[in-house]
């Protein structure tokens, strides 16, 4: 849904800009915030993805009781997780950035 969103985005406010309606809009920033939006939504997907490799695994070491590997993979979890809120943290930056430029996003779950 992010991509359609962004995509959606990107062609309003790159390739039409009469759309956005103010003309002192600056589009290299508009530009900039919706390429670092994209990126962050990337690592956020990969840190997930990243988590769930993670619990897997840890849950393989419990049940084989390899207790080393386990607080390894338990580790992993917890950087994981931190990087989840970070890359959440810059996606509201950016969102923040972009509503300071005059850009509306569509809202959520409104398809």
């Amino acid at each position: 849904m992010y991509r359609y969103v962004l995509g959606i985005a990107l062609f309003c406010f790159a390739a039409v800009p009469a759309f956005a309606g103010e003309t002192g809009t600056n589009w290299a920033d508009v530009a900039k915030d919706l390429k670092d939006l994209k990126a962050d939504f990337k690592d956020l997907k990969k840190d997930f993805t990243d988590l769930k490799n993670d619990k897997v695994q840890f849950n393989n070491a419990i049940s084989n009781g390899n207790l080393s590997a386990a607080a390894k993979y338990a580790t992993d979890i917890a950087n994981d997780k931190k990087d989840i809120f970070a890359d959440r943290r810059d996606i509201r930056a950016d969102v923040k950035d972009l509503k300071h430029d005059g850009v509306t996003l569509p809202g959520k779950g409104k398809h």
